[in-house]
């Protein structure tokens, strides 16, 4: 939980997150809905995730054209995560 508060998040946030990642947007949303999140922490979440959502399958599309699959995660992970801090500090 204390790495969730360098985004401005609460600890329950990370399954968002997760969820986002590893399955699709709208398990997402519906993580996201379960939770009592201020407008903030729904926006900061919601930039994350355009950034770094589904990373399985669309990894897997990138690999299969030829894109180094480390390439794009560590660009939709580094600019989730960079968007995160930042949104923190601006808002």
């Amino acid at each position: 939980a204390p790495l969730m508060k360098v985004f401005g998040l609460p600890g329950e946030a990370a399954i968002v997150l997760v969820m986002g990642n590893l399955v699709n947007l709208y398990a997402a949303i519906g993580a996201m809905a379960s939770l009592d999140l201020s407008l903030k922490e729904i926006y900061i979440l919601a930039i994350m995730l355009s950034f770094c959502h589904s990373l399985i399958v669309e990894t897997t599309i990138a690999k299969k054209i030829g894109i180094s699959a480390i390439g794009v995660i560590s660009v939709r992970v580094g600019l989730a995560v960079v968007s995160g801090i930042a949104l923190n500090l601006i808002l």
